[in-house]
C-alpha cells in the first residue's frame, strides 16, 4: 500500500459503547416460531438480545456511550466541535437527535450537529462524512455516535425481525492526534429496486430472502473493488469487520473473500444486530490496542445500501 498517513491526519482514536444489561433469550422464545437451538446459534447466530429500558431514549443511550468514551480517552467536552448520531429511530422528528444529545451533554456552543439518516450501513456512510467535513473546515474533535433501538418498532409477534435486533450505542472520537486508524478510501452503493426489503412504517417489515440475496451478490464485489483500486490484496487485511447481520451472512461474505474465521469475527450472539452500532461495538477493541495495520470496514443492509471503509493505522511517536 503507497498511502501514508501524516502526522496531522484525521484518525479515529477512540470508541465508547453502551450495551444495555438487559438480555432477553432467543431459545427460550425460539420455540414459539418453531426454531430449532441449533439454528438459533448456527444460522441466526443470536442466543440472546440486549434491550433497554422502555423509557429510555435514543439520546439517553448516546449520553451512556459517550461516557464510556470519556473513560478511554483525553477527550475534554468543551473541544468537541462536530457531534452526528447516525439513527433512523430519533427521540423525535424534530429536532435532530444530535442537537438533543449536545444539550445533554452541555457541549459548547460552536459545536456542528447533524444527523444521518441511515441503517446497517451507517456507520460506514458516517465515518466517510465525518471525516471529509473536518477535513474541509479544518476541525480538531469530533464525535461521531450510533444508536438504533429497535426494539421500539419491531413486532415481537413477526417472526421475521423478533428475534433479529438489539439494542445498543457507541461515541467514536475522531482527532488529530494518537494512536488510531486513519480513512483511505471507500466505497458505497444502493441497488435499484431494493428499497422495500426493509421498511417501516409504524412496525419495521423485512424480506429476509431479499436482504440475503442483496447482500450476497453486491457485498463481496464491491470489498475487492475497493481493495483493487488500492492496490491491495484481501490477504493484506488484517481484519475485516462486517455488519452483524446473522452469523451465516458474515459466514457466507467471509467464505466468498476466502478469508479465516479469526480475521472476519462474528461476536454479536450475545446481544443482537445492533444495526449502525455492530461495526463499531466491532472496532472498539482494535482502535484500542492499534494492534492491526489495515483494516476494514463493510455494512450493508436498508436501503438496500451498503458501504465498505478502508483503514489504516496511525501510531503516536513515543
Amino acid at each position: 500500500m503507497t498511502i501514508t498517513p501524516s502526522s496531522h491526519d484525521v484518525r479515529l482514536h477512540a470508541i465508547g459503547t453502551y450495551l444495555p444489561s438487559t438480555r432477553e433469550s432467543n431459545l427460550e422464545r425460539g420455540a414459539e416460531f418453531g426454531f430449532q437451538s441449533d439454528f438459533l446459534k448456527d444460522v441466526l447466530g443470536f442466543v440472546a438480545r440486549s434491550v433497554k429500558e422502555s423509557n429510555e431514549l435514543t439520546s439517553d443511550l448516546c449520553v451512556r456511550a459517550f461516557e464510556d468514551l470519556c473513560h478511554r480517552s483525553r477527550l475534554k467536552k468543551e473541544d468537541v466541535q462536530l457531534v452526528t448520531v447516525v439513527t433512523q429511530n430519533p427521540d423525535v422528528k424534530i429536532p435532530h437527535t444530535a442537537a438533543i444529545v449536545h444539550n445533554k451533554l452541555g457541549l459548547a456552543k460552536p459545536c456542528m450537529t447533524f444527523d444521518i439518516s441511515q441503517g446497517c450501513a451507517g456507520y460506514c456512510h458516517a465515518v466517510a462524512i465525518t471525516v471529509g467535513v473536518m477535513e474541509t473546515t479544518g476541525l480538531d474533535h469530533a464525535v461521531l455516535f450510533t444508536c438504533d433501538p429497535y426494539t421500539d418498532i419491531i413486532d415481537e409477534h413477526d417472526k421475521d425481525v423478533a428475534l433479529l435486533f438489539g439494542d445498543a450505542a457507541t461515541a467514536s472520537y475522531f482527532t488529530r492526534d494518537g494512536s488510531g486508524y486513519r480513512l483511505i478510501d471507500a466505497n458505497f452503493g444502493t441497488m435499484p429496486d431494493s428499497h422495500e426489503c426493509l421498511r417501516c412504517e409504524d412496525l419495521l417489515k423485512m424480506d429476509g430472502r431479499a436482504v440475503f440475496n442483496n447482500a450476497a451478490k453486491q457485498v463481496p464485489p464491491s470489498i475487492i473493488e475497493l481493495l483493487q483500486r488500492n492496490q491491495m490484496a484481501v490477504d493484506d487485511v488484517d481484519r475485516l469487520l462486517l455488519h452483524q447481520a446473522s452469523k451465516y451472512i458474515v459466514e457466507f461474505i467471509r467464505t466468498r473473500l476466502e478469508i479465516p474465521p479469526e480475521k472476519a469475527p462474528f461476536a454479536a450472539a450475545d446481544y443482537g444486530n445492533t444495526v449502525s452500532s455492530s461495526i463499531p461495538l466491532l472496532l472498539q477493541e482494535c482502535v484500542s490496542s492499534c494492534e492491526f495495520e489495515v483494516l476494514l470496514l463493510s455494512g450493508f443492509g436498508i436501503g438496500f445500501s451498503w458501504g465498505n471503509n478502508l483503514l489504516k493505522a496511525v501510531r503516536a511517536e513515543t
